[in-house]
């Protein structure tokens, strides 16, 4: 089983506009996956300046939430429209936020 699916099928869930966000604890070195589907984005050109522009939010706003450095997280793009930086940023802001309110890894 490949590390994508085992955070597919095993990590938990959460739908936060513009991403789909799973994630599972690790005890290893935690790696992010950026996953934009092409049935969403035909264009390479578009799919890979939306995953620099979520690389480079995340790169900003992962000193502000350090409990991320315990979770393998794998992020799926589910908007059909091409937001900008500050929108993915606040985006991601809100997804990160709903993992640190989780009640179900807080035990």
């Amino acid at each position: 089983m490949t590390f994508v699916e085992q955070i597919y099928k095993q990590g938990n869930k959460i739908n936060s506009y513009p991403f789909k966000l799973y994630y599972l604890s690790t005890s290893g070195e935690p790696q992010t996956v950026i996953s934009i589907p092409k049935r969403l984005f035909k264009r390479a050109v578009k799919r890979n300046l939306l995953r620099r522009r979520t690389r480079e939010a995340i790169r900003h706003i992962r000193a502000n939430y350090p409990c991320l450095a315990h979770y393998s997280i794998l992020l799926v793009y589910i908007s059909t429209n091409l937001h900008d930086y500050e929108a993915i940023k606040q985006g991601l802001e809100n997804t990160f936020g709903k993992i640190t309110q989780d009640p179900e890894e807080n035990s």
